[in-house]
């Protein structure tokens, strides 16, 4: 008992004591010792802040090269399944099973002109080579070299194509890759197609990619040899990689090594998919560290500069009040009562206002209770206005207002900001502001401005040319006000910088329009091959170009129509037309409707073999011949009805050809009756449960 009464003792003492210093304390000594009260948890918030931004740039570097890895494993298995698809091609020649190897060399020779500059090899499935169209005829050829040999033998024994590694090529004396695809004749290795493609071709492949120029990138082969490496410095293609990254060659990810210049190197790892070969994209620790340092140094000094200034900003609002009150408590003469904790320039002004305090009570009550009220409407009024005007800055808008009767302007600071003027610049009339409106735009922005003086409201936009000579997109939103006269306009609106929208919308349709492009380039390629490798007067073959055909059909009305869906009527009417041998045997009738993106081409290739069918079998293999398409869309699927008239009886097939495979497939409740007038078919779509791939499904299944 006595040691925890002594406890206490001590520590009342102690509060005591604690309690005198601080009544000691004067205004400004209290100011500041309640500013480093605060500012101790503002430097451990600013240094937990620093160590996130630190790890988060750590992150964000490792993330980049493993997005750039994975980008160029992509880029390079593109190049190889171009060349894959190629040798497969070229492996189903009729030429090449009949040995006949003269005429296939033509075939090859001409194909070899499309693929740049890779050549083709055939060789036997002993490994001697039969043709090489980069030798000159006549040449002895001899056998595949050791790795060509390798790559042959796993193509052989996998059935599937094989890349191989680099090597350097006999007759090219450059260093290359081969492509093997194997051929069988009644079950056994006949022959060997090969595509010898140079590593040349892989450092500019990587050279496109655009990556920072103290990064490292690479490929090597299955045996750890360089493929390609950007930047080479001491290294060429063939030689052996780095014991560490040879050795982490099979991991993915991040990995840690030296590289072969000696530098310690942080590497991620990618696999193409079609070889055995490995991209890897890697940064110097030195520089991934200079990075990480550099912006935590940033963030430091702009922290620091932070915290020197709210010190100073406290340090001058804690002398502001502490001024005047050291002024009172010089001139007080009479103490008066006050708490022991008070300063001592309060209990000096309490001194001289204590004889007052009862007479003014009530008036100190009612004019508090006023500035309090008056603190208020300030407080709220001044955060109102900061609102709007961070609001305003951020959001790149700026607020004026027009008066009808002057017929001038006044523009905020934000608003001259937008069209590129110092603060308080522009002179406010119409006419000054009609010609920063762009040239093209001018006509425009004028009408919109005067239509709004009769509707009350503006809703427009127009462009302006920047003093740099940039353009700049603006939107205007304003409303008219009228007066009581009615003739006492005043127009209040804000401008909007819509700059970033309008280029977002302008590469978004730019890449539409890329890829609607490259597809059909696609198409016209495929449809070119089946022209040249198979034999043209084959009906299997018209039907397969009239399908590509097709599907290039849809993608064009997809196109125009930037990928929102196509109008149904328009996509019967574009399928079955190729097919009609006179106007008017086409009626389609039904509610408008825009087929989704997910249906588009479902449709369309139902469409295009009921129409071909007709062609051959039915309404559409005579002038008088009609077909009647109606359609109607119910809760959750889309109804169509294929009515033919005016041809030959029909009968059902006695072969399941593709378009019946494809009906079964993709559409439901399907029904089709074959009688002496000619066919109808009724089938339902689902229009609310669309599967992207439900085409591909389709063909595949079909197929």
């Amino acid at each position: 008992m006595r040691e925890l009464e002594t406890q206490r003792s001590l520590l009342g003492g102690a509060l005591a004591t604690l309690q005198r210093s601080y009544g000691a304390l004067s205004i400004k000594g209290r100011l500041l010792l309640l500013a480093g009260i605060l500012f101790l948890p503002c430097v451990g918030l600013i240094a937990y802040v620093i160590a996130s931004m630190a790890q988060s740039a750590d992150a964000s570097i490792r993330r980049g090269l493993v997005y750039a890895a994975q980008t160029i494993s992509g880029a390079v298995d593109a190049e190889l399944r171009r060349h894959v698809a190629l040798a497969e091609v070229l492996a189903k020649s009729p030429d090449l099973s009949a040995d006949d190897l003269t005429a296939f060399e033509a075939e090859a020779r001409r194909v070899g002109l499309v693929s740049g500059d890779a050549w083709i090899i055939v060789a036997d499935a002993n490994g001697r080579l039969l043709l090489n169209t980069l030798a000159v005829p006549g040449t002895p050829l001899g056998t595949r070299t050791a790795e060509g040999q390798r790559s042959q033998d796993r193509a052989f024994q996998s059935g599937r194509p094989s890349v191989s590694d680099v090597f350097t090529g006999p007759n090219s004396g450059e260093w290359v890759a081969t492509v093997d695809v194997p051929v069988f004749k009644d079950g056994q290795p006949f022959r060997c197609l090969s595509i010898s493609m140079p590593a040349s071709n892989y450092t500019r492949l990587l050279a496109q990619q655009e990556l920072p120029a103290d990064w490292l990138v690479g490929i090597i082969d299955g045996s750890g040899r360089y493929v390609s490496r950007i930047p080479k410095n001491a290294t060429t293609t063939g030689q052996p990689a780095s014991a560490g990254w040879r050795a982490n060659a099979k991991a993915a990810g991040i990995t840690e090594f030296p590289s072969i210049e000696g530098d310690r190197v942080i590497n991620a790892n990618a696999h193409p998919q079609l070889s055995d070969w490995t991209v890897g994209v890697g940064i110097k620790q030195g520089v991934f560290a200079q990075a990480i340092s550099s912006t935590v140094k940033t963030a430091t000094i702009a922290a620091i500069t932070i915290c020197a200034l709210a010190l100073l900003l406290a340090a001058g609002i804690g002398r502001s009040i502490a001024r005047p009150l050291g002024s009172i408590a010089v001139g007080s003469s009479t103490p008066g009562e006050a708490a022991p904790s008070d300063p001592p320039e309060v209990r000096a002004l309490n001194a001289r206002l204590a004889a007052a305090e009862t007479a003014q009570a009530e008036s100190a009550r009612i004019i508090q209770d006023n500035f309090q009220l008056l603190a208020k409407a300030r407080d709220e009024s001044s955060r109102a206005a900061e609102q709007l005007k961070l609001a305003a800055k951020y959001g790149r808008l700026g607020t004026f207002i027009w008066h009808g009767k002057s017929g001038t302007s006044q523009w905020s600071d934000e608003i001259e900001e937008l069209y590129g003027l110092p603060p308080g610049t522009f002179p406010g009339t119409y006419e000054d502001w009609l010609a920063l409106v762009h040239p093209e735009d001018r006509a425009d922005a004028d009408h919109a401005n005067k239509q709004a003086l009769i509707t009350g409201e503006l809703n427009s936009e127009w462009r302006i040319a920047l003093p740099d000579g940039a353009i700049r997109w603006i939107e205007a939103r304003a409303r008219i006000l009228r007066g009581e006269g009615g003739d006492d306009l005043t127009m209040i609106g804000v401008n909007i910088d819509v700059t970033a929208a309008k280029e977002a919308d302008r590469k978004r349709e730019l890449l539409v329009h890329e890829l609607a492009h490259r597809v059909k380039n696609s198409l016209a390629v495929v449809q070119s091959l089946a022209h040249q490798l198979l034999p043209r007067h084959d009906a299997k073959v018209r039907d397969f170009t009239s399908r590509l055909h097709a599907l290039a059909t849809v993608h064009t009305s997809l196109a125009e129509t930037d990928w929102q869906g196509a109008d149904l009527a328009a996509l019967i009417t574009s399928q079955v037309a190729p097919f009609a041998s006179a106007p008017g045997q086409l009626t389609a009738s039904g509610p408008s409707i825009l087929v989704p993106v997910e249906l588009t081409t479902q449709l369309a290739l139902v469409i295009h073999e009921m129409a071909c069918n007709a062609s051959k079998y039915g309404a559409l293999t005579t002038p008088n011949g009609r077909i009647d398409v109606t359609w109607s869309l119910g809760p959750d699927a889309l109804h169509v009805r294929w009515q033919e008239s005016g041809g030959p009886p029909t009968t059902e097939p006695p072969v399941v050809g593709f378009g019946s495979r494809l009906l079964t497939r993709t559409v439901r409740h399907l029904q089709r009756t074959f009688a002496e007038t000619g066919l109808t078919c009724q089938f339902e779509l689902p229009w609310l449960d669309t599967r992207s791939d439900g085409s591909v499904g389709a063909i595949s299944e079909a197929k």
